[in-house]
């Protein structure tokens, strides 16, 4: 016989615990988790925040590549991916240190 946990049921099966957020009783999330609305509305915030810091990083910096390096076609490919690797590296890691910061 299977135990009901076991079963696959389309709902959340486990003992309700409050939201550390909000103190929404929720089904299924660890003691001291987060409800699903809050998880969603902490991942917005911090996409919003990556975004920002990663925009106010990656203009001064595309500004410095545009008017440090020669005119040759090769050091502008190379200086275009650099800025556009610092961009997304920028966004990813400030996205996970809000993530966690506003947890």
């Amino acid at each position: 016989m299977l135990r009901p946990s076991s079963l696959g049921a389309p709902w959340p099966v486990g003992p309700s615990h409050p939201c550390k957020s909000c103190g929404e009783l929720t089904p299924g999330i660890a003691i001291g988790g987060l409800c699903g609305a809050c998880t969603r509305r902490i991942q917005r915030r911090a996409s919003r925040v990556s975004r920002l810091v990663a925009m106010g990083t990656t203009v001064p910096l595309a500004v410095y590549v545009a008017l440090s390096l020669p005119r040759d076609p090769t050091a502008r490919l190379v200086g275009a991916a650099s800025v556009l690797l610092w961009y997304v590296l920028a966004s990813l890691i400030t996205r996970r240190v809000t993530w966690e910061w506003m947890k």
